[in-house]
């Protein structure tokens, strides 16, 4: 008996060591929150070919007028709101605007990853002045101790960073209209993302900026989502796919039907819904779209259980279809006649191994995102998820 509990013994402790031998040979993958790989990350500039990288990137412009009197190119997917500023409500680094005595122009741009979760900013201001070299990068960043890194820069634009704050600043000066053009981005430190996705993003900017001014571009579209994911920073691409993972989980296993999923972003913001409608749910929304293909409108009882899609006679609408989505555009006027609500919808049915669902955006996109869903909806529609097979 105490043989046989003293060769249990050795073969125990024979099998702990190989288990520890082997443990110790194999590589320990360690998952780390964005805190820690932001933190982690030791970039100390872009190099050129990284640099042209993104200036390569396909990038959709439109030119749009500013005050009656601008015009300035900006993306295609993006929208701008205007307000006049005096000097003492905006800082440029350590630029000083107390000598400009005349309020200027504040161009803030927004697109869907602006609006809601704030990933970043933009904003254009345009500030008169008859001296070309009244201002410059080199007077932006002058003795400001709040620069820690420089990882870009050029004659007229400069991307740096302040702690985890991440800003791209260009300064243009159109000698026509005799004013400047200043652009600055801002990725805030509230943003947990690694600092390399921020930086790459930070350049894309730079591209924004530095297309301020072009007249004569070439219109060029995206084709497919794959299109897009090839010619957005990784952040995005990353950001999407993050809900876009949970949406796949609800498709495949969760969603009973009458049921509805619609997934939290990071900042608490909800952009698309996944629906599994009942029979009667599934014809009532084509109903809907069979009015709106009539322009012939009739209310539902608003007190019923809430509809996919729900009309309002209140409303004008214009119907698309496009790559088996609908695009709903709703709009309603003022008693002066003017537009005061418009809001664009996307629908788009996916069928799942014999059962129905109907991807759905939020209200609040605008109808310069539509583009956007259409192609991602359209591609998780065919393969159930947003991965493409050629990695961005």
């Amino acid at each position: 008996m105490m043989n046989l509990r003293s060769n249990f013994f050795k073969n125990l402790l024979l099998f702990g060591l190989l288990s520890a031998l082997f443990l110790t040979s194999c590589k320990r993958v360690v998952k780390t929150d964005p805190d820690e790989v932001s933190s982690a990350d030791d970039i100390e500039e872009v190099s050129k070919a990284e640099y042209q990288q993104m200036m390569n990137l396909k990038l959709p412009l439109k030119t749009v007028l500013i005050d009656q009197r601008y015009s300035i190119t900006i993306p295609e997917n993006s929208d701008f709101e205007v307000s006049k500023m005096s000097s003492k409500e905006i800082i440029l680094g350590n630029i000083d605007l107390t000598k400009i005595d005349s309020s200027f122009l504040n161009v803030s741009l927004n697109n869907f990853f602006t609006r809601s979760e704030g990933l970043y900013s933009e904003d254009v201001y345009i500030v008169p002045g008859n001296d070309p070299k009244q201002f410059s990068i080199a007077d932006l960043k002058a003795s400001d101790e709040k620069i820690d890194a420089v990882y870009y820069e050029d004659e007229n634009s400069i991307v740096y960073s302040d702690g985890d704050t991440f800003f791209t600043y260009s300064i243009q000066y159109d000698s026509l209209k005799k004013c400047f053009l200043f652009y600055k981005g801002e990725i805030s430190w509230t943003q947990k993302y690694p600092k390399k996705q921020k930086l790459e993003l930070s350049l894309l900017l730079v591209k924004h900026a530095k297309s301020l001014m072009t007249a004569n571009y070439q219109s060029v579209k995206f084709t497919s989502w794959n299109d897009y994911v090839q010619h957005m920073p990784v952040l995005e691409i990353n950001w999407i796919n993050g809900m876009f993972s949970k949406i796949e989980k609800e498709l495949k296993f969760f969603l009973e039907p009458n049921e509805q999923s619609s997934p939290r972003t990071p900042g608490n913001y909800t952009f698309v819904k996944l629906f599994r409608p009942s029979p009667d749910e599934l014809l009532s929304f084509y109903k809907g779209v069979d009015q709106l293909k009539a322009n012939k409108i009739s209310e539902t009882d608003y007190y019923s259980r809430p509809e996919i899609l729900r009309l309002d006679s209140q409303f004008s609408y214009q119907l698309r279809e496009e790559t088996g989505c609908y695009v709903v555009i709703a709009s309603s006027k003022n008693d002066d006649g003017r537009i005061s609500i418009k809001e664009t919808t996307v629908f788009c049915p996916v069928d799942y191994k014999g059962k129905t669902f109907i991807l759905k955006t939020d209200k609040d996109l605008s109808p310069s995102d539509a583009d956007f869903f259409v192609k991602m909806f359209s591609y998780f529609s065919k393969h159930y998820t947003l991965n493409t097979t050629v990695n961005p």
